[in-house]
């Protein structure tokens, strides 16, 4: 196995080979053997952590007295946790990863078909923009007319009819390999029948029984690969999917005839042109993917996904940094933001409500980076968090009560936590009778209720001027008659105006902000309070008190795995050490043994001093309940 190690600091990275089947990870001590994996820094203990391997399968132990993090989880002394390739233990300045198998033994052959594939492509994209003189302005403004469009198409027919003619078996071999298995994936995904459907509408009548033999064909693979097709069980079918896909294909790969091949070769690539042209090039298909989360390019030709709460390389690419380029002005234009070197990031979202985030050079050294949100146009609902073991039923009729009685709460969590999600799916717990106001930089929370005041953030305009930040639309909140404000993140000193409206008469309000702990959100807290205001601490403390009563914490595990870890209450001030008491009312205990699915959630024991609130109400029952 190979280890590779990064020094977020410098930017240097070094791979460490490992021969045998255990290595420790620690500074090196000129009275001590060298560790296997040495790290040269005061913040790393001589034995930091241990790598093992046990059947194939490697774990991670903490064993020194600085904290070693997995992920966004902070490792606990002496056990030992699931690690697989990808995942990042994080020491120090240090990220720690194995590296994928997989990874390594794709060949120089299959490199260099990619590169033919995108170079094959990009000729047939320039000679289309050519013929039909798209880069001008004024023709990319007439792109929606639906004569342009069905020009754009008759000239691209020939364009890609003429360029296959002339390629290399090789070549069609790969791209009927790679779009297949695309199909397949489309297949799985709700959004992807969507476009096969698509697909097969436009097809001519000539065509129809390529179609109906392609879909046969599918069919086939797909049961030897043993798919669902089940929309529920869409991760599993992915996975099977990955697994099986090779032997399905060479197993079927002569019902394949010349015809059908040309036919799906053909299509593959027109609509690849078409994508580029009309919509968002190599990642149009991703986003109607439903089984893709959030879409990041950190470099034209390094584009990952996030698949069930992990990340992997797409495989695509941008033919080039101006393409990449042209994408984000694409995105940007409709919503009047700009984005150049005089205002080298910016915030938008696409039509369907993803949130998008760009940044250009100088800032982003290595050319234009994107990352997308996915805006999901069928929400989450908590009984589906309850069936994915997200969170237990018990917690689910506990945070219910505290909602419906009006407590304060706070989601806490790291990035791609769910916080997002969790906060909307509590919102289905307040009354419909509410005026509910939300405050987001970019809108995404999708409450059901009628009465509902969205308000999105805005930022400056190309003098500088004109921003509405998300502390002026809470301080006009307080104006606009709310029974419960909604903030979608605090990030900074709009903290101390959400605690403020916390804490007079806006009870039942709600937020998210990002901490690993409920302790830590408490300091989190403070930190954001005192970037508005030179309040004492203590001072600032009092006000996180009588603000928050409940905290719900959530945790993104390596593994993927989404799920609330802690409900906690804020209790008060410790007397002697002065900082915030947080109990826990339940936890998630994972199995162990490096894994994290299939824990169990358990109540802690402790009794809440709001319990009898929720008594009073009915909302609670003591003894069913605790």
């Amino acid at each position: 196995m190979e280890v590779r190690i990064d020094n977020t600091l410098s930017g240097d990275s070094r791979t460490v080979d490992l021969s045998a089947d255990e290595a420790i990870i620690g500074r090196p001590d000129p009275t001590l053997p060298d560790p296997e994996i040495a790290i040269r820094s005061p913040l790393v203990s001589r034995q930091q952590a241990r790598l093992r391997q046990e059947n194939g399968a490697w774990t991670v132990e903490h064993l020194g007295s600085n904290d070693t993090h997995l992920g966004s989880l902070v490792l606990e002394l002496a056990k030992t946790y699931r690690v697989k390739p990808g995942d990042e233990i994080r020491i120090a300045e240090f990220v720690i990863s194995l590296v994928d198998e997989s990874v390594r033994r794709v060949t120089s052959e299959d490199l260099l078909r990619q590169a033919e594939l995108m170079a094959f492509e990009n000729d047939i994209h320039e000679a289309l923009l050519d013929r039909m003189d798209l880069r001008r302005a004024e023709a990319q403004a007439d792109l929606h007319s639906p004569e342009t469009r069905k020009r754009i198409e008759t000239a691209l027919d020939e364009l890609v009819d003429n360029a296959l003619s002339g390629a290399r078996p090789e070549l069609l071999e790969h791209i009927l390999h790679t779009y297949v298995h695309r199909r397949m994936t489309w297949r799985i995904t709700a959004a992807g029948t969507e476009r096969g459907a698509r697909r097969r509408s436009s097809v001519a009548k000539t065509l129809v029984a390529f179609e109906e033999n392609l879909s046969g064909v599918l069919d086939r693979l797909g049961r030897q690969c043993g798919l669902s097709f089940d929309p529920k069980r869409m991760a599993e079918d992915i996975e099977l999917l990955e697994a099986g896909f090779e032997e399905a294909f060479e197993a079927h790969r002569l019902e394949f005839s010349e015809g059908l091949a040309r036919y799906v070769v053909n299509g593959a690539i027109k609509q690849e042109i078409l994508d580029i042209i009309f919509g968002l090039g190599p990642l149009q298909d991703l986003m109607e993917m439903d089984s893709i989360g959030e879409i990041m390019v950190i470099a034209r030709d390094q584009i990952f996904i996030e698949k069930f709460g992990v990340i992997e390389d797409s495989r695509r690419s941008f033919f080039s940094d101006e393409l990449l380029m042209s994408t984000i002005e694409r995105i940007v234009a409709p919503i009047g933001r700009r984005i150049d070197k005089s205002s080298p990031l910016v915030d938008a979202h696409l039509p369907d409500g993803s949130r998008v985030n760009a940044v250009i050079p100088p800032l982003a050294i290595k050319g234009p980076c994107v990352t997308i949100r996915k805006f999901s146009a069928t929400p989450l609902t908590i009984d589906d968090l309850v069936r994915y073991e997200a969170v237990s039923a018990q917690m689910v009729k506990f945070i219910r009560a505290c909602v419906e009685c009006e407590l304060n709460v706070v989601v806490s969590g790291g990035t791609g936590s769910g916080k997002t999600t969790f906060l909307n799916c509590l919102s289905d717990f307040i009354s419909p009778r509410h005026r509910i106001i939300t405050i987001e930089d970019t809108a995404e929370l999708q409450l059901k209720q009628r009465h509902v005041v969205t308000l999105e953030s805005r930022p400056a305009n190309m003098e500088g001027k004109g921003a509405i930040t998300i502390r002026d639309l809470v301080k006009n909140a307080l104006r606009m008659r709310p029974d419960r404000i909604v903030v979608g993140e605090c990030r900074g000193a709009e903290t101390l105006d959400m605690l403020q409206a916390m804490n007079t008469g806006h009870d039942g309000s709600m937020t998210t902000a990002h901490a690993n702990s409920p302790l830590d959100m408490m300091l989190r807290l403070e930190t954001m309070v005192l970037q508005g205001t030179s309040m004492p601490v203590s001072a600032i403390r009092e006000q996180i008190i009588a603000a928050v009563d409940l905290v719900v914490q959530l945790i993104r595990f390596p593994d993927g795995k989404r799920c609330v870890t802690h409900v906690s209450e804020v209790v008060g001030i410790d007397d002697e050490t002065g900082s915030i008491i947080v109990e826990d009312i339940f936890r998630y205990l994972p199995p162990g043994r490096g894994e994290y699915a299939g824990g169990r959630f358990v109540h802690t024991g402790y009794i809440p001093t709001f319990i009898e609130k929720l008594l009073l109400k009915g909302a609670v029952d003591l003894e069913d309940f605790f």
